[in-house]
């Protein structure tokens, strides 16, 4: 659809694909090359970070460009044209950009891409002599692709860069990406929806922002759609299964270590105590005139709560807490309070909970 000059990085462009999916791209393109160098590992492949006057690498701070609303996606590829190869970067990793650094992958990580054309994997990048390594673990991803799989590639670093993925959460996320029918599913451009409703996204997207009862109960959704991405993907997890049932919990999750928990996902409140606490609200949202416990949940009707931090962060963060350490009813027993406090019994990750 459009492309910005070839003087200037990042690269952009404006893709539209036969699906009708629309994508913006910033690229920072490396070049890759494969020559045999004295006291480096044959079958070596090698990338320089350098653009512009390298008189000013060392003297100026190089920003990679990112978009603040999300709309567009920043690549940072290393290129071997001649051989059609591309290993894709973390580009956030790479801000800003250490112009005059190399990096590398080998002819066993091309080897790995099989008939699919794609491989992800996990490099060590601890720091040496001159440079600190870009993360806290020293590890980071890397994806090698086909031109083929290039709007794959696309694809899935919009979707870790959305989600922040770390290194551990990428590398799966990208061992996902594989399977091209994966793939082929992200880019999927017209939902059903669409069509029973005779409208598009946008349309759909501003009635729900036009209604605060419609707005409220699609976050909910959001919510346990972030919560299923981000668990779908953490290597503590083996599976998560999502449950169908209205009157039921919403996911199955079962751990890599063995323990499997009933999650129900719940979404904070936007209004803090006094002092600051966030609170989050265990009951549904459905009433009984003749019932006054039909709101409220059983002690073992699940077995850890979700709390989405977004109503007051801004951002699709969970704290976890297992459902037994929760405050219970003053009024009815064996049920639990509809208010409960995100304190210091709630953990970040649901692998940090415990036996």
């Amino acid at each position: 659809m459009s492309e910005s000059p070839h003087t200037r990085v990042p690269f952009f462009f404006g893709v539209q694909t036969n699906v009708g999916e629309r994508l913006g791209l910033l690229i920072y393109p490396v070049r890759l090359t494969n020559v045999p160098t004295k006291n480096r590992p044959k079958g070596e492949h090698h990338a320089q970070v350098k653009f512009g006057n390298p008189s000013q690498w060392r003297s100026e701070v190089h920003p990679i460009a990112f978009d603040v609303a999300g709309v567009d996606t920043t690549l940072f590829l290393g290129i071997n044209a001649t051989e059609r190869r591309f290993v894709g970067l973390d580009p956030a990793l790479w801000n800003p950009m250490p112009l005059g650094v190399s990096f590398y992958a080998a002819d066993g990580d091309f080897h790995e891409m099989g008939a699919e054309g794609w491989h992800a994997w996990e490099v060590d990048t601890r720091g040496g002599a001159r440079n600190e390594a870009r993360t806290p673990e020293g590890f980071e991803s890397r994806v090698a692709f086909t031109p083929e799989r290039f709007l794959d590639f696309a694809r899935f670093e919009r979707r870790a860069s959305e989600l922040g993925l770390d290194t551990a959460l990428r590398v799966k996320l990208g061992q996902q990406f594989r399977d091209r029918s994966f793939a082929d599913r992200a880019a999927r451009s017209t939902h059903p929806l669409e069509e029973q409703f005779g409208l598009d996204a946008a349309r759909i997207l501003d009635l729900i922002a036009e209604r605060r009862m419609l707005t409220t109960a699609v976050k909910g959704g959001v919510a346990e759609a972030h919560l299923e991405e981000q668990m779908s993907v953490h290597p503590s997890i083996e599976r998560i299964t999502r449950r169908t049932d209205d009157r039921s919990a919403d996911f199955d999750v079962q751990l890599k270590d063995g323990r499997a928990y009933v999650v129900e996902c719940k979404n904070v409140s936007p209004s803090l105590l006094a002092d600051g606490t966030v609170q989050v609200e265990t009951q549904r949202t459905r009433n009984s005139k003749n019932d006054p416990t039909a709101r409220l949940y059983r002690v073992d009707a699940f077995d850890v709560v979700a709390a989405c931090l977004f109503s007051v962060t801004g951002s699709w963060t969970f704290k976890f807490v297992r459902t037994s350490q929760l405050t219970e009813h003053s009024k009815y027993p064996g049920f639990l309070a509809t208010k409960q406090q995100v304190d210091d019994r709630w953990r970040d990750t649901i692998e940090e909970l415990g036996h």
